[in-house]
């Protein structure tokens, strides 16, 4: 065994030791297969002799199966995609057991990375029966892998603070308290003419030997512990006071910060609320307050009266992520909010049947109901067309920005929402 092998096996491992939660990349595989139109679609995870199914459609997950037996141990040597339209008459795979068998016809794979940057395994999409294999199917199947990698290393982190509880807990308390975790900016765009029209603000931790750190490295390890109301208001603070000074170039400017439930089962929390926005000087009819964790809040607030109290301070009131799990549509009929973000998830099945199926059916129903939509995770600008033409009127994304820092903000983001485009 090589080296190289070795760690690829120490990097996989750790992802094993963190798949007792795998259900939370269900609905990620789910979309994943319906977009590309494939019966069956698996997460694999690779160590030294095994391949370990961790997540699936279309078939069982669990499995574990030699791992010289499958089509996956070559994207893990090739470290690149593997596409085949034919399995059963492929040279490279027709001794591969589930190709014999007539298990695999049509198969696309793509590699997954994980944070020692080696391959750990595999996303990939199967159908028994062999067919061509569209152009675009590999690099759609790589985006949704990118969301892969995000979950996977987010549950990876759960675990190893689940190891080591209260020391990761204390750092992070530490760095709200001193001022290191600081909210980034994302722009929010009007579709259609490009105006910019606010921003969403996401923490970043200025970490003394790690540098920048973005919030799946420490927001999960808050939102186990009351920290995440503190963070949650150090950034609102932080974010409604640069909202202020910016809305003296840009008045309609607005800006959309985090609330996680938490915030709601302490009973001072309107108070607490009134006094963060206070302090800053911005007006509660430009902020956006965007609902995280919206499971808990329909489990313990179902009334949905918090909602209310919530914009009769003058906020308006979103629904964070909609459409990563199928009761979503539960959950908004519960709570009486003024808009949904489309979660990136759904931004990467835009231009096939299911992408725009679903996401002209949410549109759709917020129209009805008078909601406003913004989409996230938009990358190109054939995205961009799609969304508005299915009815989403804003977006945010790589194609316009990553998030940046405020003084980026003031010198290059101003102006366009003065001027629009």
């Amino acid at each position: 065994m090589t080296e190289t092998s070795r760690r690829q096996t120490r990097s996989a491992r750790h992802y094993l030791d963190a798949s007792a939660h795998a259900s939370s990349l269900e609905t990620t595989v789910m979309i994943a297969a319906r977009t590309l139109r494939f019966p069956v679609a698996m997460v694999t995870i690779v160590d030294e002799h095994e391949l370990h199914v961790i997540s699936a459609v279309g078939v069982p997950a669990g499995s574990v199966l030699p791992r010289a037996q499958t089509i996956c141990d070559a994207i893990v040597r090739s470290g690149g995609p593997v596409v085949t339209a034919d399995a059963v008459h492929d040279d490279r795979f027709a001794h591969v057991p589930h190709v014999d068998s007539g298990d695999v016809g049509t198969y696309i794979g793509v590699p997954l990375t994980g944070r020692e940057s080696m391959i750990i395994g595999s996303l990939c999409v199967l159908d028994p029966r062999s067919h061509p294999v569209a152009p675009d199917d590999v690099n759609r199947l790589a985006d949704f892998g990118r969301i892969v990698e995000d979950q996977l290393d987010l549950m990876r982190r759960l675990h190893e603070q689940r190891l080591q509880p209260g020391v990761v807990g204390a750092e992070i308390a530490d760095a709200i308290r001193g001022g290191a975790i600081v909210p980034w900016y994302q722009p929010v765009i009007e579709l259609g003419n490009g105006r910019l029209i606010g921003f969403e603000a996401l923490a970043r931790w200025d970490h003394p030997t790690l540098g920048w750190l973005d919030p799946n490295t420490f927001v999960p390890f808050a939102e186990d512990s009351d920290l995440i109301v503190e963070l949650d208001h150090s950034i609102m603070r932080q974010a409604l006071t640069d909202l202020a000074r910016w809305t003296g170039r840009v008045p309609d400017l607005r800006m959309g910060v985090n609330m996680s439930s938490r915030q709601f089962d302490r009973p001072d929390w309107r108070d607490t609320v009134r006094a963060t926005l206070a302090g800053t000087g911005a007006s509660a009819s430009s902020v956006d307050l965007e609902l995280t964790e919206t499971v808990r809040l329909a489990a313990h607030h179902s009334d949905g009266a918090f909602v209310r109290e919530l914009q009769a301070l003058g906020f308006t009131v979103w629904m964070d992520d909609f459409g990563t799990g199928w009761s979503s549509l539960e959950y908004l009929l519960r709570l009486p909010v003024d808009g949904i973000k489309i979660d990136r998830v759904m931004a990467v099945a835009l231009g096939t049947p299911v992408g725009n199926a679903v996401t002209r059916a949410v549109t759709g129903m917020a129209a009805d109901l008078g909601l406003a939509v913004t989409i996230e995770g938009v990358a190109t600008v054939e995205q961009a067309a799609l969304a508005e033409q299915l009815g989403c009127r804003s977006a945010q994304g790589y194609l316009w920005s990553r998030p940046v820092p405020a003084s980026e903000v003031e010198t290059s983001w101003l102006d366009r929402g003065r001027t629009g485009g």
